[in-house]
């Protein structure tokens, strides 16, 4: 039984050696392999032990600012409910990708350990899936209530709660969590009777050394519910965003003056940079680690060149998960406006003084946001709020 530890984003390079037969005639090969696996190593240890936990404290502390702003009682919403959730399972693969990835990289001995081993096989590796799902399915939940709100003017008020968005967030999570079921029995710990101290902690159970769990990690995570459906949704979803809004602008084209038919012009130019923007970043950002996991479980090509890859294709999830924060900053200027409030209250330590002054901003504000029927005003929100 292999007990090589497997990390969620990466593939250890012993995995990658024992996909490749070396015959007795092929010594040069071998050796050729084994200096450009000290290359991969040492790359792997960039991107997991250097690069991976600068972006993790950065999208740590920008995950929960993200949070507090959102929380706030003028930024609640359906969009900002929905925008919490994904800032928790950002934060959650952020975590688990430490105690996962980084870390084997500063202590490679402790993957001979059998209380790690047990975290390994039946919290952190499962975990790890489960919030790399739902930080992805939540994205299309945020999209999904974007699209109702400028699509579907008349029945966003009913549709876009927040307590129908927290239902929603409930129904995607528990989602994510039948279609992860398999990862929590991917690996079981190895008892210490059994092997060396040297040895790994754990190992593949039947079933993760079956080609079952080759065909679910390929067709089922890859192929399907972790980049090409949600990344058609999202596209499908933004693109008729973007007709909806163009549509629009050009029927009340009539009754604008030119500035009003400038300023139109120029918000449609923004929300069709930033809808387009956010899709192919998700796309960018996740693929490469699902075609890099594909080519080594099919065990076809260089799998030293493919190792090389993967370790920088895998830190794409961390990056994904650490710029919503960012992306807010850049696109939402009632996001600024809040965040300013948020750092000020924590600068001075006076939560309730913010807490005060955000309700009566909601309250004077409230008449105004009942009254947005047209669709111009509501493409101009969703400018504000438009996530990642």
């Amino acid at each position: 039984m292999n007990t090589t530890v497997l990390s969620p984003v990466s593939v250890t390079n012993t995995t990658i050696v024992n996909n490749v037969s070396v015959t007795d005639g092929s010594v040069e090969q071998a050796v050729a392999m084994g200096m450009g696996m000290e290359i991969t190593d040492k790359i792997h240890f960039v991107t997991s032990a250097i690069i991976g936990p600068i972006f993790i404290c950065l999208g740590l502390v920008g995950n929960i600012l993200s949070m507090l702003v959102w929380r706030r009682w003028k930024m609640r919403s359906s969009t900002g409910t929905y925008l919490i959730g994904q800032a928790i399972a950002d934060m959650g693969l952020l975590v688990f990708f430490m105690l996962t990835d980084s870390i084997l990289m500063f202590r490679h001995s402790i993957a001979s350990s059998s209380t790690f081993g047990a975290f390994y096989a039946f919290v952190g590796y499962p975990l790890f899936f489960l919030f790399l799902l739902c930080s992805i399915w939540f994205t299309v939940g945020v999209t999904v209530d974007r699209y109702i709100q400028v699509c579907w003017i008349n029945k966003a008020k009913e549709m876009c709660s927040e307590k129908r968005a927290w239902i929603g967030l409930s129904i995607i999570t528990i989602l994510c969590f039948l279609f992860n079921a398999p990862h929590f029995a991917t690996y079981e710990p190895v008892p210490d009777v059994e092997r060396k101290s040297s040895d790994a902690g754990l190992r593949f159970t039947e079933y993760g050394s079956s080609t079952g769990n080759i065909n679910y990690e390929l067709w089922v995570q890859c192929m399907m519910i972790l980049e090409p459906v949600p990344w058609a949704i999202i596209l499908t979803l933004n693109l008729l965003i973007i007709k909806r809004v163009t549509t629009t602008n050009q029927q009340m084209d009539i009754k604008r003056g030119s500035s009003g038919k400038k300023m139109a012009r120029k918000s449609e130019a923004q929300l069709t940079r930033l809808l387009l923007t956010v899709t192919f970043t998700f796309l960018v950002l996740t693929a490469p680690r699902c075609i890099m996991q594909c080519f080594i479980l099919f065990k076809s090509g260089d799998h030293v060149v493919f190792s090389k890859a993967f370790a920088i294709a895998k830190l794409g999830l961390v990056i994904n998960s650490s710029i919503n924060f960012f992306l807010y900053c850049l696109s939402g200027k009632r996001f600024r406006k809040e965040l300013r409030s948020v750092v000020c209250s924590l600068y001075r330590g006076d939560s309730r003084v913010s807490t005060t002054i955000s309700m009566c901003e909601r309250t004077s504000s409230s008449a105004i946001s009942r009254t947005k029927s047209t669709l111009s005003e509501k493409s101009g929100y969703s400018i504000d709020l438009l996530v990642k």
